[in-house]
Formats: C-alpha cells, sequence, structure tokens
C-alpha cells in the first residue's frame, strides 16, 4: 500500500478487523470446500461461489442489503464479475445445504477468535455446551417473482429454527423450511442432529413454549449425557408427581420443584417440574427439564438459567434491524434462507469484534452497544472502499495469530459514550398498560388537548 492507504487503513481498525477476520474465515480452500461438498446439482461458471458471498457482504455491508445499489457502483467502475441479473439467479438456485453448513463451518472458525465467554452461566452447568433454540419467521419476502405478483399482504419468505451458544452468544446451527408458515418443532431434529456433530461433549438446550411434548422430549435426549429445559404451558395433560419441594427465591417468590412422571405406560417420562409464582397477575414460569438431580441442579439455577435464553430473542431483533435483514435481496424461499445465514455471520463476526472492544475497554460484552459499533464499521469501511480500490492486503494467519491481530486492533477502540448501550445508562422500568383508542384510531391534537375518546 502506498502511504495515503497506510494511514487510512491505521485509522480504520474496526474496517480492518472486519476484512481481516472475514478473509480468514472465507478463505479460498473453506469456499470450495463447502460449494463442492453441498452444492447438489448446481455448478458455477463466470459468478463462483466465492464471489457471491464477497457481493453479499457489501450489499449488506455497505448499502443496507441492496444489491442493486452495489452493482450500480461496480458497474460505474467496471468491476462487476458478472452481470446483476446473474447474481439474482444464482441467490435463487443456491441449496439450503450450502446456507446451513456456511453458518456452522464459518461460525466454527470464527469461535476460536474470542478473547472469552460473552456470558457466565451457574456454574452448575458447566459440563455442558449451553445452547439455546429458537425459531425464526423470515418476514416480508420481495414480490418479484411473477407467480408471487398481484398479492395484497405480506409474505413470508422462509423459516428457520436458530441454535445459539449462550458461552460464544453466536448462532452455531439453523435448521429450516421453505414454507415459512412452517412450525418450529418439526425442524427439531435436523438441529439437533447438526448441534451434535459440533459438539462431541454434553449438550443442554434451552427452548421456549410448545417444545415440551413428548417426541421433542425425546429427540433432546437421545443421545446418552444430553439435556433439556424447556418452558411449558399448563393444560391437560396426564402428570402424576412422584416428590415435591417449595422454597422462597431471593426476590420473595415461591419456587415449587418436583419429581413428575408425564403421560402413561410405555411413554411414561420422569421429568423434573419447577414452577415459579410471579404474582402481580403476571403469567407463573413452568418449566420441564431432564435434569432430575435437584442437589446438582438447583431449581433457582434452571429458573436462572432459562432467563438467559432472552438472548436470542436480541439477536434476531439485531440481525433485522441492523444487519438489513428487512431487506430481502431476493425474492425465492433459497434466496432468503441464505441472505437470513449470511446476516447471522455477520453477527458472528461482529460479536468476535465487540468481544474484543470490550476486553480493551475493560468492560463486560453486553456493555457495548452492537448497533452503534455497527454503524461505525459501516462507516469505514465506506470510506475505504471510496477512497480505494476497495481491495484489502490478504494475510494468511493461524487462529492464534488472528487472535492477537485483533487485540492489537481493537486496543482502545472502547469509548463508554459513543458504544454504551442506552438501556445501561437509563435503564427502562416495567411498561405501563395501554390504553385502546376509541374505534382504534384518534389525532394526535386530541391527545394534546386531553379529549381523546377510550375505549372502556
Amino acid at each position: 500500500m502506498d502511504a495515503f492507504k497506510q494511514e487510512l487503513a491505521r485509522r480504520s481498525p474496526l474496517a480492518a478487523a472486519v476484512l481481516e477476520s472475514f478473509d480468514h474465515v472465507f478463505d479460498d480452500e473453506f469456499l470450495n470446500t463447502i460449494w463442492h461438498e453441498h452444492r447438489g446439482r448446481c455448478y458455477q461458471d463466470v459468478l463462483t461461489f466465492g464471489q457471491v458471498t464477497g457481493l453479499m457482504r457489501d450489499a449488506l455491508i455497505r448499502h443496507q442489503g441492496s444489491a442493486h445499489k452495489l452493482f450500480i457502483e461496480l458497474e460505474t467502475d467496471s468491476a462487476h464479475p458478472a452481470n446483476e441479473s446473474s447474481f439474482y439467479r444464482k441467490l435463487a438456485n443456491m441449496p439450503v445445504a450450502i446456507s446451513r453448513a456456511m453458518l456452522r463451518e464459518a461460525t466454527a472458525k470464527l469461535t476460536p477468535l474470542i478473547p472469552g465467554p460473552a456470558l457466565t452461566a451457574p456454574a452448575c452447568f458447566d459440563g455442558f455446551e449451553l445452547i439455546v433454540g429458537d425459531g425464526k419467521k423470515i418476514k416480508n419476502a420481495a414480490k418479484r417473482l411473477a407467480p408471487a405478483r398481484g398479492f395484497c399482504g405480506s409474505l413470508l419468505g422462509a423459516a428457520a429454527l436458530v441454535g445459539l451458544n449462550l458461552r460464544s452468544g453466536m448462532a452455531v446451527a439453523m435448521s429450516d423450511s421453505l414454507d415459512g408458515m412452517t412450525n418450529d418443532v418439526p425442524m427439531v431434529p435436523a438441529l439437533m442432529s447438526q448441534l451434535r456433530q459440533l459438539y462431541a461433549g454434553p449438550i443442554l438446550t434451552i427452548y421456549d413454549r410448545q417444545f415440551g411434548n413428548a417426541r421433542t422430549i425425546n429427540e433432546l435426549c437421545a443421545r446418552p449425557g444430553d439435556a433439556f429445559v424447556a418452558r411449558v404451558t399448563e393444560d391437560a395433560r396426564k402428570i402424576s408427581v412422584e416428590s415435591s419441594a417449595q422454597h422462597i427465591d431471593q426476590s420473595g417468590r415461591r419456587v415449587t420443584d418436583q419429581i413428575i412422571v408425564m403421560g402413561v405406560g410405555k411413554k411414561a417420562l420422569a421429568l423434573r417440574h419447577v414452577r415459579l409464582e410471579r404474582g402481580d397477575g403476571d403469567e407463573d414460569v413452568v418449566l420441564l427439564s431432564s435434569l432430575m438431580d435437584g442437589a446438582a441442579y438447583p431449581a433457582d439455577d434452571l429458573l436462572r438459567l432459562y432467563k438467559m435464553r432472552w438472548g436470542i430473542e436480541q439477536v434476531f431483533q439485531q440481525v433485522t434491524e441492523t444487519f438489513s435483514l428487512t431487506h430481502l435481496i431476493g425474492g425465492s424461499p433459497k434466496a432468503v434462507l441464505f441472505q437470513f445465514s449470511f446476516c447471522l455471520l455477520l453477527y458472528n463476526q461482529m460479536q468476535v469484534v465487540k468481544s474484543h472492544v470490550a476486553a480493551g475497554g475493560g468492560v463486560e460484552v453486553k456493555a457495548v452497544s452492537m448497533y452503534y459499533l455497527f454503524d461505525d464499521v459501516r462507516k469505514e469501511l465506506e470510506a475505504w472502499a471510496y477512497h480505494t480500490d476497495g481491495r484489502w492486503p490478504r494475510t494468511v494467519r493461524t487462529p492464534d495469530q488472528m487472535r492477537a491481530r485483533l487485540v492489537d486492533l481493537l486496543r482502545g477502540v472502547w469509548h463508554p459514550i459513543r458504544y454504551g448501550k442506552q438501556a445501561d445508562k437509563k435503564p427502562r422500568g416495567k411498561p405501563k398498560p395501554k390504553v385502546l383508542l376509541h374505534g382504534g384510531y384518534s389525532s394526535m391534537q386530541r391527545v394534546l388537548e386531553g379529549r381523546v375518546k377510550v375505549k372502556t
């Protein structure tokens, strides 16, 4: 690089961290392996799989999910590898196996770059890999395809069930369905199969409601040593209580810890049943678990672990709002799943950057705002692309060397005002109940004047 580029690179540590870690993960050998092992009957000609991933990255990071803007820029500079329609056709026919494998294998390469755990769980779960599972419906599919034109309303692009590693804070695998109306439960076996490929040791999976049925429970515990914690809704299922104990937690709420038998005959299941009575009109939290030893796995720790499940909801929100999943590039379900997988990978990559920024600033990872950090990443990448030819020098590094490089780049980047979360500066209180407007609508002026009508 000449002197100008060297100085620009020195002043763009976030851009350097993203581009160099991206090159570390998506090297040519890795991309070729993913393509050839999972492409099925697809082929590549002028536009290669490696070029597709590069174009997708630039469209999502620099152009807020607009591939059209990206190709206008490339055509202006005479740097486009193929025409725009070829890119869209390649996305429309992208095998779902590639989307799954790319997330699974690329995240495995990113994991060694993290300086430390993003979250600390109760010590009694140290022998498990902690995985939160939850489903995501990818909404607002573009109606570009001929059969989709002429319809009013929103179309679901696809559905996915994602596994999030609680300790690393990264999405590690997903199962999926091209039909966005598909329920999450049938996708559990495919997700568990991938998780068991990734982790040879015991896995403890945490799920929300609807996953507490007998068939799903048997799948979650199919491998010896694996366990689960799932919230359930009280219903008329036949259960018998074998033992019961009660205590009051630190917040003064009653916790009931029981050993129950659910079902009858050969299908009967012995499970742990934990109920937290929240009071104040709030719904009780009821958990089922296969962790039967109350002394080794206290009920309060199970409830604390389940509360951490909320992290995957935050991931979905950030992936949608921060990484441009609201703007779907392709119209077909296969294109939607590929973009979703790529957005999850961008989130994972930023989770690595965020962890190093937090470590350099001596703060917890959760104190760093992903939104503001990624906003500065985008600005630095745009400046680099505008003032140079956009190519970053590539250096081959081992995982240890890459982690050390990130430490050097991101040391001192933390800024408490710029990257601090607003919620940490001013914690939110409990929201007040909303009042329904009479007829469902009114005017702002009437609200300000205090003469708005409400439904009683």
